[in-house]
């Protein structure tokens, strides 16, 4: 049991380990995006589902001596793989305008493919060993203990694993685990198959077969917990950071889930987690409404989310774990599950980008979480009071009605007056919500009855009902919010854009808005006597219009600015000047020009380069610029490689001797300043901090930029007047393509 039990935790550690490490080496070479780390985690899923079709074929199609022979050169076949580590050569970046989708699949398949695949094979493969040889239910454990060794693999990674190793130390020293992994495997794959041999094989009467519910609901059960998992790291990648920290804390609850479930005598209890089900739910709800209208703290959202997550899971894999058959459809069980996770991840992946024009992953996957839960409960013949669940039909014809009160009740003048605030609006909603579920609930059960006050089984049964319904019609109240009064609703790989004017355009103060997820990307004023006026982060005071302004005394000039947005710093565009953005979103030049005038009616020559703009950078010639502006960002999230070392010594050498590059560093959740300071001194340049309030009469936030240029040329009088030294006590390691560290630097 020992050997068994240290090859399985090897294998999974490694198996999770490579994931993050991976996915941040790749991270830049598709601008930064936080769907990267999704198309990721879909590319994992997929071939754990190969890994476990082999397995199962493996066990069952074959002799357990063939099976050790085919497995054991597999195992030495991908250990040639390794041997030059699994870092991508700078040969296999994408191609400007590639779909990068397909990019990330195809560079992953190329280089931990192989690998990836054989260690997601070792832990049913083991389990059917273990039990063919031992005719033991006992291989549940040591499930358990696989998905133990993938948490701690995914916990170790942001503190030690990250903090102190470089990306190519990180890739050499998983490289060579991978090999003392193979011998491990391969001496346990021989050693098992002998002691096989050795022992006599008793006839084991057959085990009942299992049903079709049961299958469906092996896959559709994993199938939520990994919709929720993707839906829920997306949405705090999109508005914080793409960053290995917020990976793998979702995913690390994700696994304790299954390693609390399927340990021996099971952590799940109904009673009190069907209850939590309901708060965990609701809460999150909750919390996406909240979340689109206000800030929440990060601690707070990283807590919301990360415990409603985890609630979900223990009570979708603890459903699925009392489904659990005979060890001899182990594999059969396996298969399942690896199929719902990857069932999960291509809809949130693949299909979701393609077919939503916002993220309505999440209150789908919340909503779906609460009707196979109570699908589960009404289909479990242990359960003396399930069946007193409303029919599948008169769930479905309430869920219905319910969504339809959330969808028409967007409008909060309908509830409340509109002098209440927007929180107040929502809790108003909610309580209108969870009033009409219970009443549906009350009458389709035939009126009130005294005996209910007596029967707690009946209130907590009714209490998942309501939650469901309630989801209902909160996904119709979000479907509604997220698209009712938009120009324009586009999505893609790189997220959900909107285009919303808050007037007519005779109105003076009316704008219209860019957003991306939940951040405002832009504005404009309508009324053409004011459309030309710098707006939002890019006020005539702000960091980056006074660098703009310094430098039009001079002359004619030339301004680069990565990331497009609406174009707004191209109202400072005169004629003689030349601009050039650099944007990777191919949907952004399209909205730009067609549904803004900043661009179209800059008077200077303009440009835009597709592709990301390192990439982009790296193989132009210097192209003189007097002022740099960096203010790429998805959501609120950065592109990390777009603020190391490497990254600033590559933005001057495209400025002039005397220019002035301008970071744009205001964040929710983020400290950047010491980051660019650190970066400045490491390149001998000098530094300072552009913070700037709102202004409410010129359409202008407050913002936060970093203006740095060379010691020899300095700052003039007014970049000096209206700037400050950067005061920031952190203490920031440099950061540089092959190290950098977010978790330091969270406000």
């Amino acid at each position: 049991m020992l050997l068994y039990a240290l090859t399985t935790v090897v294998s999974a550690f490694l198996l999770f380990q490579v994931q993050p490490i991976i996915a941040k080496i790749i991270l830049p070479w598709f601008g930064g995006s936080a769907a990267v780390w999704t198309v990721c985690l879909l590319f994992f899923q997929m071939v754990l589902l190969l890994g476990y079709t082999y397995a199962h074929v493996l066990v069952r199609y074959f002799e357990r001596q063939v099976q050790t022979m085919i497995h054991a050169g597999l195992l030495l076949v991908s250990g040639l793989l390794v041997l030059r580590t699994i870092y991508p050569p700078a040969s296999m970046k994408p191609l400007p305008g590639a779909d990068p989708t397909v990019g990330i699949l195809a560079l992953l398949a190329a280089t931990v493919g192989l690998p990836y695949f054989l260690l997601s094979t070792t832990g049913p493969l083991l389990q059917a060993w273990y039990a063919r040889q031992h005719h033991s239910k006992m291989p549940y454990r040591l499930y358990a203990l696989s998905n133990a060794g993938s948490m701690f693999a995914l916990l170790s990674y942001p503190w030690p694993v990250e903090r102190y190793l470089t990306l190519h130390q990180q890739s050499l020293t998983w490289s060579v685990a991978y090999g003392a992994f193979m011998l491990v495997c391969g001496f346990t794959a021989f050693r098992s198959g002998t002691e096989e041999e050795a022992v006599a094989v008793e006839e084991q009467a057959p085990a009942a077969k299992p049903t079709a519910r049961q299958y469906a609901m092996w896959l559709l059960l994993p199938a939520c917990a990994s919709v929720l998992l993707l839906a829920i790291t997306n949405h705090l990648s999109q508005n914080v950071a793409a960053i290995p920290l917020l990976w793998v804390l979702p995913l690390s609850l994700y696994l304790l889930s299954f390693i609390l479930c399927f340990e021996g005598s099971g952590w799940y209890r109904r009673n009190p987690y069907i209850q939590l089900l309901v708060v965990a739910l609701g809460g999150m709800a909750y919390g996406l409404t909240v979340d689109t209208t206000g800030n929440m703290p990060i601690w707070w959202m990283l807590l919301l989310f990360g415990l409603g997550m985890f609630t979900c899971c223990m009570v979708l894999h603890g459903e699925l774990v009392r489904l659990k058959p005979d060890p001899q459809y182990l594999t059969h069980f396996y298969l399942m599950i690896s199929a719902g996770g990857a069932l999960g991840g291509v809809f949130v992946g693949l299909l979701a980008p393609r077919i939503f024009r916002s993220f309505y992953e999440m209150p789908l996957g919340l909503g779906l979480c609460a009707v196979l839960v109570l699908i589960a409960l009404r289909g479990d013949p242990e359960g003396n009071w399930f069946d007193r669940l409303l029919p599948p039909s008169h769930l479905t014809v309430a869920a219905v009605a319910l969504a339809a009160l959330g969808f028409l009740g967007y409008d909060k003048q309908i509830l409340v007056t509109q002098h209440v605030p927007a929180n107040l609006g929502t809790y108003a909603l909610f309580a209108v919500l969870a009033a009409g579920a219970l009443l549906v609930l009350v009458i389709m059960r035939g009126g009130p009855r005294r005996e209910w006050i007596r029967d707690p089984a009946l209130w907590a049964m009714m209490a998942v009902e309501v939650t469901a319904l309630m989801l209902a019609g909160s996904l119709g109240f979000q479907v509604r919010e997220s698209s009712s009064g938009y120009r324009l609703m586009v999505r893609n790989f790189y997220g959900a854009l909107k285009v919303r004017d808050t007037g007519p355009e005779t109105n003076m103060t009316a704008v219209r808005t860019l957003t991306h997820g939940t951040i405002n990307h832009g504005e404009e004023y309508l009324n053409i006597a004011r459309r030309r006026l710098p707006t939002t982060y890019y006020g005539p005071n702000t960091g980056v219009g006074i660098a703009i302004r310094e430098k039009q005394k001079q002359g004619s000039m030339r301004v680069g600015v990565i990331g497009l947005g609406t174009g707004t710093i191209a109202a400072y565009g005169r004629l003689g000047d030349y601009y050039r953005y650099y944007e990777i979103n191919p949907l952004v030049p399209p909205i730009t020009k067609g549904q803004f005038y900043f661009v179209p009616m800059c008077a200077a020559k303009l440009e835009i380069a597709m592709g990301d703009a390192r990439l982009t950078l790296e193989k132009e010639a210097p192209e003189n610029f007097d002022v740099l502006a960096v203010d790429a960002f998805s959501s609120d999230a950065i592109p990390v490689h777009l603020l190391t070392n490497e990254a600033m010594q590559l933005y001057f050498r495209h400025l002039k001797a005397d220019g002035i590059l301008a970071v744009h560093v205001s964040n929710r959740y983020l400290d950047l300043q010491p980051v660019v300071a650190g970066e400045a001194r490491a390149l001998g340049k000098l530094a300072r901090v552009v913070d700037t309030d709102d202004d409410e009469t010129q359409d202008v936030f407050g913002a936060t930029w970093v203006l740095v240029t060379s010691p020899a040329t300095g700052f003039d009088d007014i970049e000096m007047k209206n700037s400050a030294e950067i005061e920031s006590k952190r203490i920031v390691r440099l950061w540089t393509d092959d190290y950098s560290n977010l978790f330091q630097i969270l406000k």
